[in-house]
């Protein structure tokens, strides 16, 4: 086969995937153990080492790099995926300290550490280290076994060597990290684990390849042979609808690069993102005005390409940020995304969580009160939102609140301090990063607006507006009508300060909580599907939305309220304090094809103005509805939700309908 027909192969493996197919063969293994309330201290190191004994080792002889899971049907009546062992995932392992180390200097790191401190926890750390480690390199000398079997000489080679020592050229530093990724995703852990920096940390293996003789196109092609295996964890399954039975269901897996350091290897690796060109992996692309002229033109070409699967961040604001967080300067100068549109510290943290209610919040006080001003409405809104996150806080900071990790050692070994403390997450971690997500920004707006301009401005009556409201507008349609009518955010109007004082509430609210000494509290406008499921409890707001029925998402207008076009668009985004922030999405829908310079000379003027994000989709109305129809037809049609891709067939109605129903420029 030649090089195409090979990925075109290994692309269709993953389309003929099952979405109701389980890991069997861990599945299998597990179902055979007891799981016994006392449990030793090496119990779920000895289960990971149980299970990689117990797997086959698969290799496709079009595999670029070896290192595939069994499928197949759920068995018995037992929960699947079986939950006796679970690792969380949401980070960024660091895959440097894996290719320059190897595992076997990991282990000789944490042994001498223990050796050091001499407790009983740290000497169980390094005999967990052990286990796990030794695990490892076992099944990495089975899995080349198998590979020389196939005729993979080059895998067979690499995996006598990673990830047990450390890497020797490109290949052997993708291979290693490639079989240790698809352990910790599919076999003991669950989701996102991200890719990090892949320019970075692996140039230096890049430049032994150029001296060993590859040329650009080998490396090329080598690296797309690598982003294609990303899309086997889960195939085409979305997170949210008839969930595919593994613990890594709808896992995203997201390479970062920094346009501010990039290099000529950067370069190629987006060469070889647009060819892979699939759901996974999603990049992340970080911009400044380091960033060459050059690079950022490659960049808007790829995004051209790849549409939904390429997202860029004002990288200046970021750091900003960090810097306000008094970070040290290396974590500073790399922000973190392991996730969604989502933020972490860099190889440092495992993302922790929250979703503020902030619309029901919002309802919750305007309903149960009754308030002379909006100052007075907004000072008892902030109040509340600050207790909300307060009470997350507190929760996160009990002795037993461990993400449901289990104590279980392979995460801890490419993560933060836990190998110089011989620690769990979260105790060893020197920064504990902390995402408090704020949807429904321009529901929010929009509702301030419509109670100041009805109620506090107006003729209208504070508890007549609240009848209204719990009427759900029912018999007030003439009132509902004037609703409708009042200027809505995005639209670049003088009613964009409804917006605009509605995120500095929500962003000081969460961050006057007092927060322990290593949480990096991470506020951002990111709604993921909340504001579709999360709407049940959510009654009516005064912006006109009825209950029940959903509200704004991330950073975006309300669908179908920004009329005035795409510049207008950013002009109202850009006054947003995104400075404020750490991550958070905005998604632009093209209806056509945007040309490079086009989509260049808009984001850049956004970033210039305080833009933090774009990420695009570019949708043609009649294929989605086509392909609502006719699902066979369009198996490879992607489409940008909330801050990743997604295959468009594999999800829900109301979702796809949700994308249908967006502003399309």
């Amino acid at each position: 086969m030649t090089f195409l027909e090979r990925m075109e192969y290994l692309k269709e493996k993953v389309f003929a995937m099952s979405n109701e197919d389980c890991f069997i063969e861990r599945e299998r293994f597990l179902a055979t153990v007891s799981d016994c309330d006392k449990k030793t201290s090496d119990y779920y190191a000895n289960l990971m080492a149980g299970i990689l004994e117990y797997v086959s080792t698969p290799v496709d002889e079009q595999d670029f790099f070896v290192g595939r899971v069994v499928e197949g049907a759920p068995e018995g009546d037992k929960e699947c995926p079986n939950k006796i062992i679970f690792a969380k995932g949401h980070l960024t392992p660091n895959y440097h300290r894996l290719v320059t180390q190897g595992y076997r200097g990991v282990l000789e790191e944490v042994q001498k550490n223990a050796d050091a401190i001499r407790t009983e926890k740290a000497e169980a750390y390094a005999k967990n280290a052990e286990i796990v480690v030794n695990a490892i390199r076992k099944f990495a000398l089975r899995y080349a076994q198998a590979a020389k079997e196939c005729g993979n000489q080059r895998a067979y080679e690499a995996l006598l060597k990673v990830p047990y020592e450390p890497a020797y050229d490109l290949y052997s530093a993708l291979q290693g990290i490639w079989l240790v990724h698809m352990i910790a995703s599919c076999y003991v852990g669950s989701r996102d684990y991200a890719f990090g920096y892949m320019d970075e940390y692996l140039y230096p293996y890049y430049q032994i390849e150029k001296e060993n003789g590859a040329t650009d196109e080998e490396i090329i092609q080598m690296l797309a042979g690598f982003f294609v295996k990303a899309n086997e964890i889960c195939g085409r399954h979305t997170h949210n609808y008839k969930k595919k039975p593994i613990l890594s269901q709808a896992s995203k897996q997201y390479v970062l690069l920094d346009g501010g350091r990039a290099n000529d290897f950067t370069e190629l690796i987006l060469d070889a993102a647009k060819i892979n060109c699939m759901a996974q992996p999603q990049f992340t692309v970080v911009l400044s005005e380091a960033s060459s002229e050059g690079f950022q033109d490659k960049v808007y070409d790829t995004m051209t390409v790849m549409t939904d699967k390429l997202h860029v961040y004002n990288c200046n604001l970021l750091k900003d940020f960090l810097k306000n967080k008094n970070l040290p300067e290396e974590l500073i100068e790399r922000p973190g995304f392991s996730a969604c549109c989502t933020s972490d510290i860099y190889q440092h943290s495992c993302r922790e969580e929250f979703y503020l209610p902030t619309v029901k919040l919002f309802c919750d006080t305007l309903y149960n009160q009754v308030f002379t001003s909006k100052e007075e409405f907004l000072e008892a809104y902030a109040k509340a939102v600050s207790e909300s996150c307060n009470v997350y806080l507190e929760e996160t900071r009990t002795p037993d609140y461990d993400w449901a990790r289990c104590v279980f050692v392979m995460d801890c070994l490419l993560l933060g301090e836990c190998n110089e403390k011989c620690e769990y997450p979260p105790y060893a971690l020197e920064y504990r990063a902390k995402n408090i997500f704020l949807p429904g920004l321009a529901t929010l707006g929009d509702s301030l607006c419509a109670l100041d301009k009805m109620v506090f401005q107006g003729e209208i009556s504070y508890s007549a507006f609240v009848d209204m409201l719990k009427a759900d507008f029912k018999g007030y349609e003439e009132i509902e009508k004037r609703i409708s009518k009042l200027p809505k955010f995005g639209n670049n109007n003088e009613e964009d300060h409804y917006t605009v004082e509605m995120a500095h509430l929500l962003i000081d609210a969460v961050e006057n909580v007092p927060h322990e000494a290593n949480e990096i509290v991470l506020p951002s406008f990111y709604s993921l599907e909340r504001d579709n499921t999360s709407v049940a409890d959510v009654p009516a707001t005064p912006d006109g939305r009825k209950a029940g029925k959903p509200f704004s998402e991330n950073q975006s207008p309300v669908y179908g309220a920004d009329k005035n076009g795409i510049t207008s668009l950013l002009n109202s985004l850009s006054k947003i304090p995104f400075g404020k922030t750490a991550a958070g999405g905005l998604n632009l829908t093209f209806s056509s094809a945007v040309k490079a310079d086009v989509l260049k000379a808009l984001v850049k003027t956004y970033f210039e103005q305080g833009g933090l994000h774009v990420g695009i989709s570019v949708i043609d109305r009649a294929t989605l509805l086509d392909a609502m129809k006719h699902p066979e037809k369009h198996k490879t049609l992607t489409v940008r939700l909330y801050g990743f891709s997604e295959y468009f067939i594999s999800l829900p109605e109301w979702q796809q309908l949700a994308v249908l129903n967006r502003t399309a420029y």
